[in-house]
């Protein structure tokens, strides 16, 4: 059995391959796990080790094929989540824009026939949580959930620059010393 979805974001197929592959970073932005780290890597192979949040607690170790700018593939080599496969596509467009689909693979097993919940992540929320992840890189990325840009932060040679809604503000550096 496959989950699949889909998303546009307004960004190169660099920027979602980059964060696909930063695997220490993934506690940052994906939900269902609490830690995460590179294990190994050579060429476009690595692997890496997920530690998951509750209610499925676990680690979780995938083997991860990459085909830069591409699409990032995930097999599971160890752990009890009910995912065989995960797959990341990147279709890069022309206007600067790219589709990013997620398909997740359920394992087979005796277990799919006993009536419990399966444990398997949602595709749609999974990549949501990347859009919000690329949104960090760029603001306009987080468009796309109806949100609005309320802050915006510039560094200029007279000091950083901050718009909150609107309004300039122009932060220069304290003086250095000691604090009343």
């Amino acid at each position: 059995m496959a989950k699949r979805s889909s998303i546009a974001l307004p960004c190169k197929a660099e920027l979602p391959y980059s964060v696909l592959t930063d695997y220490d970073q993934y506690a940052e932005w994906l939900p269902l796990v609490k830690s995460s780290k590179l294990l190994a890597t050579e060429g476009d192979l690595s692997v890496a080790e997920f530690e998951l949040r509750p209610p499925r607690k676990g680690k979780w170790v995938v083997e991860c094929i990459h085909t830069r700018d591409q699409m990032v593939l995930w097999r599971t080599i160890g752990g009890e989540i009910p995912i065989a496969q995960l797959q990341w596509d990147i279709e890069g467009g022309q206007s600067g824009q790219s589709q990013v689909s997620l398909t997740l693979e359920k394992k087979s097993s005796w277990r799919n026939f006993l009536p419990l919940p399966s444990g398997m992540p949602d595709a749609g929320k999974c990549l949501a949580a990347l859009q919000r992840q690329i949104s960090s890189f760029l603001p306009e990325a987080a468009a796309g959930d109806g949100g609005e840009k309320i802050l915006d932060l510039v560094e200029t040679s007279q000091g950083f620059v901050c718009w909150i809604r609107g309004k300039k503000y122009v932060m220069t550096p304290a003086p250095e010393g000691p604090r009343d």
